[in-house]
């Protein structure tokens, strides 16, 4: 388990935290935004130290009716501030500052801050003014990881294991086939795939190249507790026969 760094997002509202928190490396909080409240930030917060768990800020679109999931037309202005209180509210809730370890967009912000250099830009000036030293967990070579270490911060390049990519690296929308991987097996071979070949097989059956420092995996999807046992349990095989 030490040799990846799993992630999941949580305190979205699913209850899942306290089966889940034993078995990953680091937790994406919500920051109220599209789902959670102070209150859950705190408990959720506190299961990670119980287990050792990296603590990580997921801000958002402030979209709670669409779960953060829709791309929204919001100021620059605006988008910047509701981003900044978002981190803010929540470095509140932590016992130190320093208790947080990295940052992740959530949902339509982080794929748009993939793609888009303006939203990009949004994120890596509040990170460098406000927390400089944390890291950022983005897709490898999106527009807010190039930004990122341009300005010198701190990055994690970051590989879905639940979630199906299109041949340009994105990841594949929600609603068409193949987006969402369901079982812990599939979820597993494409862990194999990135750990052994540094590819993933796309929606469209082609390779592409892939790099990851961390893996995510979505707490609010079906069967997840039972999906990452297995997972788990299919690397520790993986290990020992590499041993």
């Amino acid at each position: 388990m030490n040799k990846i760094n799993i992630n999941v997002d949580m305190g979205e509202g699913f209850n899942v935290e306290k089966k889940l928190m034993p078995l990953i490396s680091s937790c994406n909080i919500s920051c109220g935004a599209h789902a959670g409240s102070t209150s859950e930030i705190k408990r959720v917060i506190g299961l990670a130290k119980i287990n050792g768990v990296k603590i990580g800020a997921h801000p958002s679109y402030p979209d709670r009716k669409n779960f953060g999931r829709i791309s929204m037309k919001i100021t620059r202005s605006e988008l910047k501030k509701s981003i900044k209180n978002q981190l803010l509210g929540f470095v509140q809730q932590l016992d130190h500052p320093k208790d947080l370890n990295h940052i992740k967009p959530h949902g339509a912000l982080y794929n748009d801050c993939v793609k888009n250099e303006n939203i990009a830009q949004i994120i890596v000036e509040i990170i460098e003014k406000y927390y400089p030293e944390i890291l950022i967990y983005t897709i490898h070579n999106g527009e807010l990881y190039k930004q990122a270490l341009s300005r010198g911060l701190n990055v994690y390049s970051e590989a879905f294991l639940d979630r199906g990519y299109k041949d340009n690296g994105q990841l594949e929308d929600r609603a068409k086939k193949g987006a969402i991987l369901e079982d812990g097996r599939s979820m597993f071979d494409q862990l194999y795939n990135i750990l052994e070949k540094k590819q993933v097989r796309t929606v469209n059956r082609n390779w592409i190249n892939i790099t990851a420092d961390t893996f995510c995996i979505h707490g609010d999807h079906k069967n997840v507790l039972e999906n990452l046992v297995l997972l788990l349990r299919l690397y520790k095989n993986y290990l020992k026969k590499g041993e």
